[in-house]
């Protein structure tokens, strides 16, 4: 019994020892240090540049001033072209959430649908219908969910006035008026077509 307690306590303080070395490694390594440099899109073109042998600069210091292979060269190149059109489509994400959320923080805005016209919903948008004869429409997975009475409203189902109705997803879902102008107040994305 003595005997397995401890071998048990030197297995535990040989691992909280390989932890502790681990943290100290990974504390060392200062941003902008030899470990974990910080670099310029101007330095790494310059470096690309330099390595083709393209400019009159020199190297950079602890390179020779021997040209790459082209075939180097344009993997770079590639390599850089990819990672700005990265950060391009994330910063248009970015934006795009942004003006989701700004979207959703506003409040219902007040909504006026003329008759034959549908209002597609999009996912965790809310309406509430003030005026008119609506019809729910059905998306891909589904129909909308009418929060007031506890129902899940399928295609063609009538909408009673002043119930709140969420869409969960951006699959077509939304609201029909067939025969009259009505006027609904919306969260959320929509579009009226």
């Amino acid at each position: 019994m003595k005997q397995a307690f401890r071998t048990g306590m030197a297995a535990m303080l040989g691992m909280v020892a390989g932890m502790g070395i681990m943290l100290a490694s990974a504390a060392g390594s200062q941003p902008g240090s030899e470990m974990d440099p910080l670099v310029t899109k101007s330095y790494v073109d310059q470096r690309i540049a330099a390595l083709a042998g393209q400019t009159g600069t020199s190297a950079p210091s602890g390179t020779t001033g021997a040209p790459a292979d082209s075939e180097a060269v344009a993997q770079l190149q590639t390599d850089v072209g990819e990672l700005t059109h990265f950060i391009i489509d994330a910063l248009t994400g970015i934006d795009s959430l942004k003006a989701r959320m700004n979207a959703m923080d506003s409040g219902f805005v007040a909504v006026e649908v003329p008759a034959g016209k549908t209002v597609s919903l999009s996912g965790g948008a809310e309406v509430i219908v003030r005026s008119g004869k609506a019809y729910a429409v059905q998306g891909t997975y589904g129909g909308l969910a009418d929060v007031t009475s506890g129902a899940d409203l399928k295609g063609g189902a009538a909408v009673t006035n002043q119930h709140l109705l969420i869409s969960s997803r951006s699959d077509g879902r939304g609201i029909q008026f067939r025969t009259q102008t009505a006027y609904l107040l919306v969260r959320g994305g929509y579009t009226v077509k």
